[in-house]
């Protein structure tokens, strides 16, 4: 990661959001989208791994009570919220906003 306050990038790693990300591609965050607005249902996010920390980028799923159910679009190759559970908007870090 390479950070560029309010904005940073990610690299890919992994199946888990194939098709839509493929390996080795980046995508760059926008830290602030959530101050003003909520996350939605489709978006595409950087999440904080609730066991490890470890970020993570996934999609919201579902929105329950201020809770996030994320997925990878590969499920069968995504550590997501099935196996983890719903997270909370603080493990929220960023919205993905391009991708290259």
């Amino acid at each position: 990661m390479m950070s560029l306050f309010p904005f940073s990038q990610y690299k890919i790693l992994g199946q888990s959001m194939s098709p839509t990300l493929k390996e080795g591609q980046r995508v760059f965050v926008n830290h602030l989208a959530y101050f003003f607005k909520k996350p939605q249902i489709g978006d595409l996010i950087a999440a904080k791994d609730p066991r490890d920390g470890k970020v993570l980028i996934k999609r919201i799923s579902k929105k329950e009570k201020g809770k996030y159910f994320l997925l990878g679009d590969n499920p069968a190759h995504s550590t997501d919220s099935r196996t983890f559970g719903m997270i909370g908007k603080k493990d929220l870090l960023c919205k993905v906003f391009a991708i290259i």
